[in-house]
């Protein structure tokens, strides 16, 4: 592992660390810094400010845990609602796996903000299993309200006391989506004789 990966991991860690005892508001680039026997210029090489340290984690952690290299076996092009689906039921398995510390990711507000950053984490798959539905000059617009449905389910989801096994969540999170889009279209064609 070269010396900048050790830094980072070491920052991220400290990061990680500090969220389980207090608000990401609360934390500072010198508490990060203090946590790991670093200094505020080692923190400034790697990252521009603390939130851009959180999304470097999702970054890792999702290129790591998330594995979308493994579904190159699932053809985009051809199956694209299983290739989605796959990736959404890996995020929730890794969201899971790790909900204290996504918990609190998810609830930053702001400029820069985890949430900000995931949105447009989701937004290429999205947009791409849509591609057939929206389009336009419409089509970035209903893509985000799905991504921002998508991470409300998610959030949601994660804040329950007792949240369901990622496995159900996905599955009833897309027989939702599935019956209100069979609802939508029963609204606009009109009862049949």
């Amino acid at each position: 592992m070269s010396d900048s990966n050790i830094t980072k991991n070491a920052l991220a860690a400290s990061l990680r660390h500090l969220m389980k005892e207090k608000n990401f508001e609360k934390i500072s680039v010198s508490d990060i810094c203090d946590g790991c026997n670093m200094n505020r210029k080692s923190f400034y090489y790697h990252f521009r400010d603390k939130y851009d340290l959180l999304n470097w984690i999702f970054d890792i952690d999702f290129l790591e845990n998330v594995k979308i290299f493994e579904l190159s076996d699932i053809d985009p092009h051809e199956n694209g609602s299983e290739f989605m689906w796959e990736i959404i039921a890996r995020l929730a398995d890794y969201f899971y796996k790790e909900k204290e510390f996504y918990r609190k990711a998810l609830l930053i507000e702001g400029q820069n903000s985890f949430k900000d950053h995931f949105h447009d984490s989701l937004f290429p798959v999205i947009r791409y299993y849509f591609a057939d539905v929206v389009g336009g000059e419409e089509g970035d617009f209903f893509t985000s309200v799905m991504c921002d449905t998508s991470i409300s389910a998610l959030v949601r989801w994660l804040m329950e006391d007792k949240p369901m096994q990622p496995e159900r969540f996905v599955q009833a999170f897309r027989e939702y989506l599935v019956k209100l889009g069979r609802r939508l279209v029963n609204d606009i064609e009109g009862p049949t004789l």
